[in-house]
């Protein structure tokens, strides 16, 4: 059983590291767009049409992306001053809940987000501006992001298990 366990994290923490690369990478490239369009617009005069929806569907590419990064981190905002005064073991029992309540969040909107894609995709819906970008392809990223999110929150959840058993 162990042996599933730690393949199975392997592969997922694999998956999220992937995630995370690509997202340094988009953030490269975003800063280089937004770059090259404020030199475009206030140099030259010259502004693009493309490069502020471009940023803007990386951002949120960004965001939900770099859920499970941030997770995985605990780096997820959260109040310490009542956490640090409970007892050890109320602690461990407080992180499998709010891990159960994270995956419970994952879980829900990914199904509401798929819904979501799949509806733009079947009416064939565009972004309003002279891109037309597909916005199946936007939305889709929201549902990748929360698998990213659940696989990191079982992650956690086995994780917290353990460390009560311990």
């Amino acid at each position: 059983m162990e042996h599933i366990y730690s393949l199975i994290k392997k592969i997922f923490y694999g998956i999220i590291a992937s995630g995370s690369i690509f997202t340094r990478w988009v953030l490269f490239i975003m800063a280089f767009i937004m770059l090259y369009d404020v030199v475009m617009r206030y140099v030259f005069n010259l502004p693009t049409f493309w490069a502020q929806e471009t940023c803007e569907y990386m951002m949120v590419f960004l965001t939900f992306i770099g859920l499970a990064e941030t997770q995985k981190q605990k780096a997820h905002i959260r109040m310490d001053y009542l956490y640090a005064r409970f007892p050890e073991k109320m602690r461990k029992g407080l992180n499998l809940f709010f891990h159960f309540l994270v995956a419970l969040f994952a879980i829900l909107i990914f199904f509401s987000s798929f819904k979501m894609t799949l509806l733009a995709l079947q009416y064939g819906c565009k972004s309003n501006s002279l891109m037309e970008t597909p916005l199946f392809l936007m939305y889709a990223i929201i549902p990748v992001g929360m698998i990213l999110l659940l696989m990191q929150s079982i992650i956690d959840i086995v994780k917290s298990i353990k460390s009560l058993l311990d």
